[in-house]
């Protein structure tokens, strides 16, 4: 097993709000500093989290903070929050797929992945994360199992070159993020789905359920697939550099308070924490509203049958997530 120092840090990027050309001004948090954390401390498990634990930065640098997905789980909503903390630096993009293929990076024009100083370069703008800093790498495709090798290689030289991680995942229910990744094509006119009618959507998601159903791939459906991905990537990695957040549990303050210590960043004040949250989410719902309207489309809702179906399937991987993160149930669906 791979045993990361346990260092976190984020970057930030301000995330230009659709449709327009203009940045989102964050809030920023002034953080207090609540001394050193303690290295070993698990943060326990609960209704919002598990794994990680607190966790104070080496002397000589920063993280690199990353997200391991999932797509449509709020990876969005938890990298807008973390613009607005102080100690995370403004030097990048959200998504880099720099760690891992198959899509190409965003940011390496030369060098190897594996050349940390070309991550610096060429992601960061040359800057590199000092002490107490971040840098973030919030690409929601780290976590799946065909991305697990790439990923392993080049998290293993860059940690080998200097570098310190820190990992966060959110799972969101599977049934409502399968949705969820349909309504993101939908509404961004990706393909025919912009023209499909709810009716033509429940049968395109029916028929990708079956081709996964028969062994085929289908990120519509394999990325709900939880305990796959975290299975593998526990095999790669201890427990106390991944930080597994409900999503449900978003937009609560005691979950904003784990993921700070889990990056070893000083947590702000509750006032500060709230503040953050109503600019997020409402620079989030002016996104969603613009791309609805320019694509001149709604929300598509799946049908009861096919629910059911997806609920069917998903049942057994969440009998064995609770199984691996030792929780209650943070979902509940009707089989």
């Amino acid at each position: 097993m791979l045993s990361l120092a346990s260092t976190a840090l984020i970057f930030l990027q301000l995330s230009p709000v659709s449709g327009s050309g203009h940045h989102m001004s964050p809030r920023r948090l002034r953080a207090r500093q609540n001394g050193s954390h303690n290295v070993t401390n698990f943060l326990g498990a609960d209704d919002l989290s598990v794994f990680g634990t607190e966790f104070t930065h080496p002397d000589d640098h920063g993280v690199i903070a990353v997200s391991l997905g999932f797509q449509k789980c709020g990876t969005t909503m938890m990298y807008g929050m973390l613009e607005h903390h102080p100690d995370v630096l403004n030097v990048g993009a959200k998504e880099l797929h720099y760690l891992a293929g198959p899509e190409p990076s965003n940011c390496l024009s030369e060098g190897s992945p594996a050349d940390l100083q070309a991550l610096y370069t060429n992601c960061f703008r040359g800057e590199s994360p000092l002490s107490g800093q971040a840098v973030l790498d919030f690409t929601p495709s780290y976590g799946i199992t065909e991305y697990r090798s790439n990923f392993k290689q080049t998290v293993q030289s860059l940690s080998k070159g200097g570098a310190t991680f820190r990992f966060v995942a959110v799972l969101r229910e599977p049934t409502a993020r399968a949705v969820s990744s349909l309504n993101m094509k939908r509404k961004n006119n990706e393909g025919d789905y912009g023209s499909m009618t709810d009716e033509e959507l429940n049968e395109e998601l029916s028929q990708k359920l079956k081709l996964r159903q028969n062994g085929g791939i289908s990120r519509f459906i394999s990325d709900g697939e939880y305990a796959d991905s975290l299975e593998g990537w526990l095999e790669d990695f201890d427990k106390e550099s991944l930080l597994v957040i409900n999503n449900a549990a978003l937009n609560d303050i005691p979950t904003w308070k784990r993921i700070y210590k889990h990056f070893g960043l000083a947590v702000p004040s509750n006032k500060e924490i709230r503040a953050a949250l109503k600019d997020t989410n409402d620079v989030y719902t002016a996104q969603q509203a613009e791309k609805y309207k320019e694509a001149n489309t709604e929300y598509y809702e799946a049908s009861p049958e096919l629910i059911k179906e997806l609920n069917e399937h998903y049942a057994p991987y969440d009998k064995r997530l609770w199984k691996l993160l030792g929780v209650s149930p943070w979902w509940n669906t009707t089989v």
